[in-house]
C-alpha cells in the first residue's frame, strides 16, 4: 500500500537522479544567460496570493491552520501557487539593493488545488525566469523587447538539450502572440462572451477542432464562427501591418515582429522551431503583451511543457504606489517534463559514485587512504561498510550500476599497486601505490 497523497510526486533514486540532471541543465543555461538565483519562503501573506485573482487564485490555494485548532486558526498566510507572485513580493521587498533590469531564476515546488490529471500535480517544481525593470515612461511598443526575444531563446535551447538527452530530440515548438493583437480581434464580438471565447480558445489544442467550432456555435453567431475559425488559421505573414487603423492592433503587431526580429539574430542557425499563433493566450491575467506556450509537435494532449509572458504593472497590485515595475518571465514545467521522460524511459543508474572500494579487514587502512585521495581527486567514492564475501560486494557495484570496483587486498599492498575494475567490460587494470 502506498503511504503518501497521490498527485504529489515522489521518486525512486534513480527517477531522482533523472530529476536533478534536468534541473542542472535548466540551471546551466539559466546562469549561461546572466540569470541570478533566488528563493523565496514557501508561503506568502495572503494579501500578497489574492491580491490579483482573488477569487480563481483562492480556489487553489492551500491555506494553512493548526490541525487541532481546526479552519478557525487560518493562518494569514498561504502556500504559494507560483512564482511569479512571490517574486513581484521580493521585488518590492529588495528594490533599493537590486540592480535594474534585474534578471532572476528561481527553481522551487509550488502546490495547487487544481484537478490532477496526466502531467499535472497538486505538487510540482517549477523553474522560472524573469527580467524585471523600472518603467516610468510611456512606449509606443513595449520597452526592452529584447528581453521578450532572449528568454524565449534561452528557454528553446534548454528544452533542446533536454529533449537531445532523454527523449530522443522530440520535437517541440515554441508559439508565440500578443496580447495586443487578441484584444484587438476580440474586441468585435459581445463583450459578455468575451471572457468565454478566451477561456475556449485556451482549450484549442486540448479538444478537437469539431468540439472548437461546436462551442463556438454556442456563443457567437455562424458569421463570427467563421470569423474566429479563420482567426486562429492565420499565419504571422499574412497579416499586414496597416490592416486597420486601430493603434491596439498595430502596437500588438510592432512588438510581435520586432520579438521575431531579436529571435532571427539569436536564432542564426535555425536550431529551433518558433511560430507565431493565435490561439496562445496563457491564463493568468496578469500578461499584457508578448505570451508564449511549448508544445511537443506529436504530444498536444500532455499541455504546454513551458510558458510565460510580458507583464505591465507587475507590482501595482500588491501596492498601487509600486506601479513602474514591469518585465517578461517564462517557466519550464521541471515535474511536468520529468514525467513524460519517465514515461518514456525506466532509469537504472541509482547513484552517482564512480568507484566503490572493496572492504578488506586487513588493509582497511591504507583503501581509507586511498579513498580519500580519490575524493581529495574530485572522485565520487563509496567505501563498502563490511568485510563481506568479494562476490556480495561485487554484486552491490553492479546492482547500483557503479562503473569502478577498486581493489586493494593484502596482495596488492605487497606489489604496492591496486586494481580497478570495470564493471562494464569486465577488464581490470592496475595502478601503482
Amino acid at each position: 500500500m502506498v503511504l503518501r497523497p497521490g498527485w504529489f510526486p515522489e521518486y525512486s533514486p534513480a527517477e531522482q537522479l533523472v530529476f536533478d540532471e534536468v534541473k542542472a541543465i535548466i540551471e546551466a543555461n539559466y546562469r549561461q544567460y546572466g540569470f541570478a538565483h533566488i528563493q523565496t519562503p514557501a508561503v506568502e501573506p495572503n494579501t500578497v496570493l489574492l491580491a490579483k485573482n482573488g477569487e480563481d487564485a483562492g480556489k487553489q490555494i492551500f491555506w494553512l491552520y493548526g490541525l487541532a485548532q481546526g479552519k478557525d486558526d487560518a493562518k494569514d498566510y498561504a502556500l504559494h501557487f507560483d512564482l511569479t507572485v512571490p517574486f513581484a513580493r521580493y521585488v518590492l521587498d529588495w528594490e533599493n539593493v537590486l540592480t535594474f533590469p534585474f534578471k532572476r531564476y528561481q527553481i522551487q515546488p509550488v502546490r495547487r488545488g487544481e484537478r490532477s490529471q496526466r502531467g499535472r500535480f497538486k505538487e510540482f517544481w517549477q523553474s522560472d525566469i524573469d527580467v524585471i525593470w523600472q518603467d516610468t515612461e510611456k512606449w509606443v511598443i513595449g520597452k526592452n523587447l529584447y528581453y521578450d526575444a532572449e528568454i524565449l531563446v534561452v528557454i528553446a535551447k534548454t528544452l533542446h538539450e533536454i529533449v537531445a538527452k532523454f527523449l530522443d530530440n522530440k520535437p517541440f515548438t515554441v508559439h508565440i502572440n500578443n496580447r495586443y493583437l487578441l484584444a484587438w480581434f476580440f474586441s468585435q464580438f459581445d463583450e459578455k462572451v468575451i471572457p468565454q471565447l478566451y477561456n475556449l480558445l485556451d482549450k484549442y489544442y486540448k479538444i478537437s477542432f469539431d468540439v472548437f467550432q461546436k462551442e463556438l456555435a454556442l456563443l457567437v453567431s455562424s458569421a463570427d464562427v467563421a470569423k474566429i475559425v479563420s482567426f486562429v488559421q492565420t499565419t504571422f505573414d499574412r497579416l499586414d501591418p496597416n490592416l486597420v487603423d486601430n493603434d491596439v492592433y498595430r502596437k500588438g503587431y510592432q512588438e510581435v515582429q520586432e520579438v521575431l526580429r531579436f529571435v532571427d539574430g539569436l536564432n542564426q542557425e535555425n536550431k529551433y522551431s518558433i511560430i507565431w499563433d493565435p490561439c496562445i493566450i496563457r491564463g493568468l491575467d496578469y500578461y499584457t503583451g508578448t505570451v508564449y506556450e511549448t508544445l511537443f509537435d506529436d504530444d498536444f494532449a500532455l499541455g504546454s511543457i513551458s510558458s510565460g509572458g510580458r507583464y505591465e504593472n507587475l507590482t501595482g497590485y500588491i501596492n498601487p504606489k509600486k506601479s513602474h515595475y514591469s518585465g517578461v518571465g517564462w517557466s519550464i514545467w521541471l515535474s511536468r517534463m520529468v514525467y513524460l521522460i519517465l514515461e518514456t524511459m525506466k532509469p537504472e543508474h541509482t547513484t552517482q559514485t564512480e568507484y566503490l572500494f572493496v572492504h578488506f579487514p586487513e588493509t582497511i587502512k591504507d583503501v581509507l587512504m586511498l579513498a580519500n585521495i580519490f575524493i581529495n581527486e574530485g572522485k565520487n567514492v563509496e567505501v563498502y561498510p563490511s568485510a563481506e564475501k568479494l562476490g556480495k560486494q561485487f554484486a552491490y557495484a553492479d546492482k547500483k550500476w557503479i562503473p569502478h570496483v577498486v581493489i586493494l587486498g593484502e596482495g596488492e599492498k605487497i606489489l604496492h599497486r591496486y586494481k580497478i575494475k570495470n564493471m562494464k567490460t569486465g577488464e581490470e587494470r592496475e595502478v601503482g601505490l
